[in-house]
């Protein structure tokens, strides 16, 4: 199960997924598709697209600019 303390994401929000893993990785990746169940499908940043399944996914600091 995925964990956030982002109540609701939208297409194009900008995120980290942490993956539950002995190597602790997090990547990159933007919000392509909400789900109804809520569930994210996300393109990380070499272009390929998932569901996360497992691990934690928070929104990332937007740049200052």
């Amino acid at each position: 199960m995925v964990s956030s303390e982002v109540v609701e994401f939208r297409v194009g929000d900008r995120v980290w997924v942490y993956r539950d893993s002995a190597f602790g990785a997090v990547e990159g990746a933007v919000v392509v598709e909400v789900r109804p169940d809520g569930r994210l499908r996300v393109e990380f940043t070499d272009g390929h697209r998932a569901v996360p399944r497992d691990g934690h996914v928070e929104l990332r600091a937007s740049a200052v600019g």
